[in-house]
């Protein structure tokens, strides 16, 4: 939550904001958590993924289910959120993306998963006929809520002037944060970062692309498919603002952490 987004358009997941929000091109400085879910998702799907890793702890509960009791309060057209649960085949079936769901507060996934794996003693099971056999015997009575509108992901095209370093250099203050220049990224939620070293990759990664492949002309994963071209060609190494000196502490980050880096810049800008 509260986290910042820049033109990512929402509309497969979320519609019909109050004040006629624009949903295909959303943006705002503080977003809820079902508004960076959505955002988180199509940010990823933006870059190239295959597979998305949820966990209900860290996951907005509207954005994840809307059960019948809810659905029969408040109805459809009432409701902007179409829940993960009813577009999460879908991602599969349009655009070959899996996913991975960590949850034990909902039983009603049990109808959309293909696999269904109970965690006992740290030892995993494989329950996926139990599941379906629990799911047949006790109806959730839930609607599914269809939005026809095809998953369509737009690449943005990132503007110089969010990428400029005002004040400060660029400096990681552990694997969580890195200051730029009077901006500070939080990266609390990208758990994959584990160690400082990637965070302060991180930081020269968008340095580098600012200086050298930012020519408002490339989408996101084309300016990062150039510069992971660059560190396979030449090491990593190459991003550092003392390449050929004292490199520094770098670890390489994966191409979608850098990304998740740049999606929370508070300047950073598209088009």
């Amino acid at each position: 939550d509260g986290r910042r987004i820049e033109k990512v358009d929402i509309s497969p997941f979320i519609n019909n904001l109050p004040n006629n929000v624009d949903t295909t091109r959303f943006t705002t400085e503080n977003a809820s958590g079902s508004t960076s879910q959505a955002a988180n998702i199509i940010e990823a799907i933006e870059i190239g993924t295959s597979l998305l890793l949820l966990d209900e702890d860290t996951s907005a509960t509207n954005f994840m289910i809307r059960d019948a009791r809810m659905q029969k309060l408040i109805a459809k057209k009432e409701e902007p959120i179409t829940p993960f649960i009813d577009r999460v085949k879908q991602l599969y079936k349009d655009k070959g993306i899996s996913t991975i769901l960590v949850m034990g507060g909902s039983g009603d996934y049990f109808d959309v998963a293909d696999c269904v794996i109970k965690m006992h003693n740290y030892r995993p099971y494989d329950v996926t006929q139990e599941a379906k056999k629990i799911a047949e015997q006790f109806k959730t009575n839930r609607e599914v809520e269809e939005n026809n509108e095809p998953i369509v992901i737009k690449p943005r095209i990132p503007l110089k002037k969010g990428l400029e370093v005002k004040g400060k250099k660029i400096k990681s203050k552990d694997e969580d944060t890195i200051r730029f220049g009077y901006q500070e990224i939080e990266l609390d939620y990208v758990e994959q970062l584990v160690d400082k070293s990637q965070t302060n990759a991180i930081g020269e990664v968008i340095r580098y692309i600012a200086s050298k492949y930012v020519d408002e002309k490339s989408s996101i994963k084309e300016i990062l498919e150039k510069v992971y071209k660059d560190i396979y060609e030449k090491g990593l190494d190459v991003v550092s603002s003392f390449y050929g000196k004292h490199p520094g502490n770098l670890a390489l980050p994966r191409l979608q952490e850098v990304a998740a880096a740049l999606n929370r810049l508070r300047s950073f800008t598209v088009r």
